[in-house]
């Protein structure tokens, strides 16, 4: 990141956040040294390695990495049923609502809620992202028609 923002004279959090859309489409992959970030091209082969039992999705707005194992890949389809539902019975509800509401209906569940907003927000973009849920401007989310 620091390497394109000097050719570019675009700040490295700009970059990150660019580069967060490319990664999400499967165009450029992360290469993660304890040194800095790097970006390379993606290959076919990297779109289909289905080898690796975690997926990572990027957040385009904050740069941040979130790798989910098959246990938490499971809880967020388990919390999207119930963020489904809840759109469908209460229409369209804000980022916080939603949390909130996670953390009461999920109490007595085998995935009981226990993430942040942030974490959330993530998630919601996701879902945003493979159409099934929209934000409007007001960052109100409700399902897709």
């Amino acid at each position: 990141a620091r390497e394109l923002a000097n050719e570019t004279g675009v700040g490295e959090d700009v970059i990150r956040k660019k580069m967060a859309y490319w990664v999400n489409q499967n165009v450029v992959k992360v290469i993660r040294s304890t040194r800095e970030t790097t970006y390379e091209l993606a290959s076919y082969h990297d779109s289909t390695n289905d080898d690796n039992e975690e997926d990572v999705f990027y957040d385009e707005d904050d740069g941040l990495v979130v790798s989910l194992s098959c246990q938490e890949e499971e809880e967020w389809e388990a919390y999207e049923s119930y963020v489904v539902g809840m759109l469908s019975n209460l229409g369209q509800l804000p980022l916080e609502q939603i949390h909130n509401n996670l953390k009461k209906f999920t109490t007595g569940s085998e995935h009981k809620y226990n993430k942040t907003p942030q974490q959330l927000s993530i998630f919601l973009g996701r879902l945003c992202k493979e159409e099934k849920l929209e934000c409007g401007a007001n960052g109100m989310y409700k399902l897709v028609k």
